[in-house]
């Protein structure tokens, strides 16, 4: 019986200087794509039909979450001798493999297909205006008559048809000759491989070809996958990003804060560039930032200590504007309602909605802990809500996942703010800093991020016993570190009260994520963690 194939995922090389300052030194199918990593959108679409095979560069240390996943995915990681060219670690990777002779379907770690073919014996193609160093193909009808590589940043004038990292071979053994004739080149050993056995092209649709080696190429491609997977209440054309929702007051707040922020804070906001109405939806768009957001650089990246420093120095001078500029009323207005008697709403809402106990005794690790709702009672004593500080300018939802950071001016930009406090529904951009302070200490040592991006352990347990572990990663711990020093409008960002406040942000977002009731446990695992590190009073403590 006639073998089905594989396929081999090419990534035995690390991502270029640019997308390594951008994200640090990672194999190109280990990029940070939103909420995951590039392999694991590449996966989903090749399926399970055949064998995956992952070339990554011996010098790359696979971390055990990403192991879990790429096995759960029914891939194997073969590693590659580093310094090999794509045609040596081709050759490598084969022969690694070994088997009798069977069809062989490649894909660059760097691409993603939307829509994967089917056939055999043919190279998927586009046309491309690009001056990248790509390999462009020559062909009569769809039979390919040659195929060479041309140089980097020479001037195009019109669109050449280049290989989109899509190849299919029939017979792995012709292919392997073939590169080996051609000294290692895997384009000349393509072309060596038409010669002998024949290839043809499949047109690849340009929407449905996805291209993350570059840095410009990236953020295009991450552009493309946001449009796709947005379902209609976000829409990005590449010059703009216009946010759609029912919540009309909701979008009306969001884009007045961006309307009404002083010229002092604006270098760190998105531009607003519309808002209104459309067809009875509202809607405001601004302007659409090609850069990666720090939950993505933060689960995914590698970045150094030095490049974390700059990013949370810029973190620190937004905050310290927004400090600056002082409102009418007491800045206790507003932290009462968000930290105190939101949570304890939303922790009724959500035991109304699932039929959790929030009065019933929980453990952490083993060891007794009290009630969600002693919690949110503990919480509040930890914090200082007496009227003695004046409101200042307010982000509202200041975490990893609405900053976008910019290597290049080494200064982030903000994106999504709240606008309004429940209280009075009115929009506004006061409020109260230590929230801020909260909201992104809920990232750095609350781990949120890590929790949407699914990147934690939970063991399964049940009549309250909880326990949750993080991936771990070197710049995680001083971070943490390094951010706790930070001192805003008087408050350091590691100070008990902060984290109190962080503690009740996990309490008053799980009826927010009804849709994911793993996700609700992690939450209220971590809650429990945190809340746990704080020595606050307690009426549960005797």
């Amino acid at each position: 019986m006639a073998s089905n194939g594989l396929w081999l995922v090419t990534s035995s090389a690390y991502v270029d200087q640019e997308l390594s300052a951008e994200f640090g030194h990672l194999p190109p199918t280990f990029l940070p794509v939103g909420t995951k990593r590039l392999y694991e959108y590449q996966l989903e679409q090749l399926g399970r039909e055949r064998p995956v095979y992952i070339t990554l560069p011996e010098s790359y240390v696979v971390a055990p979450e990403d192991e879990r996943r790429l096995a759960e995915a029914g891939a194997t990681v073969l590693t590659v001798p580093d310094g090999l060219s794509l045609g040596e670690a081709v050759v490598f990777a084969l022969n690694l493999i070994g088997g009798p002779e069977q069809p062989v379907r490649i894909l660059h770690g760097d691409t993603l297909l939307t829509s994967v073919p089917t056939g055999l014996d043919e190279i998927g193609v586009a046309p491309s205006e690009e001056g990248y160093s790509w390999a462009e193909v020559h062909r009569e009808g769809n039979r390919i008559l040659g195929v060479h590589t041309f140089a980097a940043g020479l001037p195009v004038s019109h669109p050449r048809l280049v290989a989109c990292g899509y190849f299919a071979f029939a017979h792995s053994s012709a292919l392997v000759r073939a590169i080996v004739r051609a000294r290692g080149s895997f384009v000349e050993g393509i072309e060596a491989y038409a010669r002998e056995r024949g290839l043809c092209t499949v047109d690849i649709d340009l929407a449905k070809w996805l291209d993350f080696g570059h840095l410009q190429t990236f953020f295009r491609s991450r552009r493309l996958l946001a449009s796709a997977r947005a379902f209609n209440m976000l829409r990005i054309d590449g010059r703009t990003v216009r946010k759609l929702s029912a919540d009309t007051e909701k979008m009306v707040a969001e884009a007045s804060w961006f309307a009404s922020v002083p010229p002092t804070l604006r270098v760190y906001t998105a531009r607003l560039i519309d808002s209104g109405e459309e067809n009875g939806t509202a809607f405001y768009e601004t302007e659409y930032e090609h850069l990666p957001t720090l939950s993505e650089l933060f689960v995914f990246g590698t970045l150094g200590r030095a490049t974390w420093m700059r990013v949370l120095q810029s973190c620190h001078e937004f905050l310290a504007t927004c400090a600056s500029v002082q409102g009418p009323e007491p800045a206790s207005i507003a932290l009462r309602q968000l930290a105190t008697v939101k949570t304890a709403d939303r922790l009724r809402r959500f035991s109304n909605e699932t039929g959790f106990d929030i009065h019933h005794m929980l453990r952490y690790d083993g060891q007794p802990m009290p009630s969600l709702m002693q919690i949110a009672e503990d919480l509040e004593t930890g914090i200082d809500l007496s009227g003695t500080r004046r409101q200042t300018i307010m982000h509202g939802d200041f975490c990893f996942s609405n900053v976008l950071y910019s290597s290049r001016v080494q200064r982030i930009k903000v994106i999504d703010p709240r606008g309004y406090v429940e209280a009075s529904g009115d929009c506004s951009v006061f409020g109260d800093v230590r929230y801020d302070l909260a909201k992104m200490t809920h990232s750095i040592v609350g781990r949120y991020d890590q929790i949407i991006a699914g990147r934690y352990a939970m063991p399964v347990e049940d009549n309250g016993r909880f326990s949750i572990t993080f991936e771990a990663a070197p710049h995680h711990t001083w971070l943490e570190e390094a951010w706790s020093e930070f001192e805003v409008g008087g408050t350091n960002a590691g100070s008990a009260e902060i984290r109190a406040i962080t503690v009740g942000l996990f309490l008053s977002m799980l009826p927010l994520h009804a849709d994911r009731p793993d996700r609700q446990r992690a939450f209220i695992a971590n809650a429990l963690r945190l809340y746990a590190g704080l020595d606050v009073d307690s009426a549960w403590r005797v």
